[in-house]
């Protein structure tokens, strides 16, 4: 049973949320060097003091994003693990849907996205086992193949690698057609193809 937030800590958490949805979309406006701290404090209506009281930095700012997106992952894991009946291509199938469907449907996360692709000396994007998108990529993908349905000669490292560009480059699509196609329809029926040519 989820804990039960005091008021104290929800209107913390909700002022997080905040400051972190202003300085994503104030990056997105005016670019990450052009956004001054005092800026983020000036748009929320906060003081500078309460924007370190979150924070360290504007970097850590940019960064901490990323520890929500794995947030949102992680219960997609819970789910799965408690889903034994389901086999790990179905698994991975809706988790390709999923993903897609959860980077452009919470604002935050869609403007991260953006901002990583902006900025990628920021390394927000890049593999990295720790983050939970990418091991449950490589766990889902390894599942596959314990359960035949990939063959064993398969590299998992490069298949991930695979699915992350599939993953970038229809989010990319979807932006420049703007929200025209069914986004969750297209990835999972390009990693349909690309995963059937392997066997």
């Amino acid at each position: 049973m989820a804990e039960k937030l005091t008021p104290r800590k929800q209107q913390a958490l909700e002022m997080r949320q905040k400051i972190q949805t202003v300085a994503l979309d104030l990056f997105d406006r005016h670019g990450f060097e052009n956004v001054s701290v005092e800026m983020i404090a000036q748009t929320v209506g906060c003081s500078v003091g309460n924007i370190y009281h979150y924070y360290k930095s504007k970097d850590e700012l940019a960064i901490q994003v990323t520890s929500n997106v794995d947030a949102v992952y992680l219960e997609i894991e819970k789910e799965y693990d408690a889903h034994s009946e389901m086999s790990a291509m179905d698994k991975l199938l809706d988790f390709v849907g999923r993903t897609l469907r959860t980077s452009v449907d919470d604002p935050v996360l869609y403007k991260a996205f953006i901002q990583a692709m902006r900025y990628p000396e920021q390394g927000t994007l890049r593999f990295s086992l720790k983050r939970t998108y990418y091991r449950m990529l490589h766990k889902l993908v390894s599942g596959c193949v314990e359960e035949g349905a990939l063959p064993q000669s398969v590299n998992i490292d490069q298949i991930v690698e695979y699915l992350v560009a599939i993953h970038r480059g229809v989010l990319l699509e979807w932006r420049i057609y703007e929200g025209t196609f069914p986004l969750e329809e297209m990835g999972r029926n390009i990693v349909r193809a690309m995963l059937k040519g392997l066997k």
